[in-house]
């Protein structure tokens, strides 16, 4: 990047912001790196190839209780008063339906008829919508009734939520953008959490709140009704105690049968990072005995490398760039105090930043790779951790793994990034029975959440004894 060009876009919209200043600094930065990263993949040449479809191997799910145990509304109040919610519930419950009285805590980016949707804003400021968002209303349509719109970090953009607290861990992070979402399940404020993920903001916040969490395949649930970050990359998905439940929210939202048929592992063949990267002590822990406990129950695990998740980073990050400044710099260009000043700096800084043809064509070429990956290894899945550390303090912005400290952002970013960048289902569940936030990923071919949740519900009842 041009000396000049660098210098324009490190200068704050709002004169001598170290917050801004700081956050430009450290994506740029970073930007800077992912655009070497497009650019040799643009510049390849030969054939792109893509994923062979597959069909899924599902059934339909079996519906959650809903079976109350009377202290619902104290919940619901705590979720409030603690920021995980930011507006009170729908006015009544609705009757009938597979998930009668299934209480969901809504992302404030998705619309529910009624209730105001503000994206995070500092300000408060948003809209009331009197139609509601095309994933809600199925759920809407099936029974579900929104316990309150749920807190994220500010236009999504963000992967701590740092205003709230974790229910888990207080003091801590919950993790973002879905913070809220997340956070009111584990409260077992709301039986699922409806949310977005862009560059992993559902994964994230579930692995940190001890939950699970399931980005599907990009394209799988309407989009229609949620404030846009990156089309490309943004999907709709739960997040839920237990895979099981999980998995009744995802087949309302595709319409489909999603739960696997089998729930063991055996015979299946699975990518592992080798090595994985730098993990704090607990994580790598939890993971090492994670992959222990798909060996014995009859899994094949496989070592891969990881050119496709370094690469994945810097494709997910500039078409977040790129994209969320395209939809919204010029609001924030015309009213730089209506926002914070790290959605200040990201919302503007893809300005021109990359080719949007250079762009596609590293994410084809991308994509291709990891299906070159699937097809060559003969993969049923990727296994890696969710995140290479626990939640951290709040305020707090590096973390310490191995012998270096590394930005939090980055760090929660690194196995997350390549299934947005590509457009492939993932799913996080929880590592420890303990609630130490440590959490395992499946990334699965497209179109294959059966698979996703055949692994995570095999971890479910192994790790933490869910029946």
């Amino acid at each position: 990047m041009a000396v000049s060009a660098m210098r324009d876009r490190l200068t704050p919209l709002v004169r001598d912001d170290p917050v801004e200043t700081a956050v430009r600094r450290t994506y740029l930065g970073w930007a800077d790196r992912g655009l070497q990263v497009v650019e040799g993949l643009a510049r390849r040449t030969g054939a792109a190839t893509d994923f062979v479809p597959q069909s899924r191997e599902s059934r339909p799910a079996p519906m959650p209780t809903t079976a109350g145990d009377g202290d619902e509304d104290r919940r619901v109040a705590h979720a409030r008063a603690a920021g995980w919610l930011v507006t009170g519930p729908e006015p009544a419950r609705r009757r009938g339906g597979p998930l009668e009285a299934v209480g969901v805590a809504v992302k404030d980016v998705i619309d529910v008829a009624g209730l105001p949707t503000v994206n995070g804003s500092r300000t408060g400021r948003g809209r009331i919508p009197d139609v509601a968002a095309a994933s809600w209303q199925r759920l809407a349509d099936r029974g579900a009734w929104c316990v309150g719109k749920a807190a994220t970090h500010e236009w999504a953009w963000g992967v701590t939520t740092s205003p709230i607290d974790n229910p888990v861990r207080p003091g801590f992070i919950t993790g973002g953008s879905s913070g809220g979402s997340a956070a009111a399940v584990a409260a077992r404020a709301a039986v699922a959490g409806l949310a977005t993920d862009t560059g992993g903001s559902i994964r994230i916040p579930a692995a940190l709140c001890a939950v699970v969490g399931l980005r599907p395949t990009t394209g799988g649930v309407p989009m229609r009704g949620v404030t846009p970050l990156a089309p490309s990359q943004d999907v709709v998905g739960p997040i839920a105690l237990t895979v099981r439940v999980l998995s009744a929210v995802q087949e309302m939202l595709e319409g489909r049968p999603v739960a696997p048929v089998r729930e063991d592992v055996r015979d299946l063949r699975l990518g592992v990072l080798d090595p994985p990267g730098p993990l704090t002590t607990v994580v790598g822990i939890h993971y090492r005995a994670a992959l222990g406990d798909l060996r014995q129950g009859g899994a094949e695990c496989v070592p891969v490398d990881g050119t496709a998740f370094r690469a994945g980073a810097g494709v997910s990050l500039l078409t977040m760039l790129r994209e969320s400044s395209e939809l919204h710099a010029a609001r924030v260009l015309a009213d730089p105090l209506d926002f914070g000043p790290a959605a200040r700096a990201l919302l503007v800084l893809g300005h021109g930043l990359v080719h949007e043809e250079m762009l596609a064509l590293a994410r084809r070429r991308l994509r291709s790779d990891v299906a070159v990956l699937f097809a060559r290894s003969r993969l049923d899945a990727l296994v890696t951790p969710g995140t290479p550390c626990e939640a951290v303090p709040r305020g707090t912005w590096t973390v310490p793994l191995r012998d270096r400290r590394e930005h939090v952002d980055a760090a929660l970013t690194r196995y997350t990034a390549l299934a947005s960048a590509v457009g492939l289902p993932a799913l996080v569940v929880p590592a420890d029975r303990g609630g130490l936030g440590t959490s395992i990923q499946i990334i699965a071919r497209p179109g294959r959440e059966d698979v996703c949740l055949r692994v995570g519900r095999f971890l479910d009842q192994v790790v933490r004894h869910e029946g």
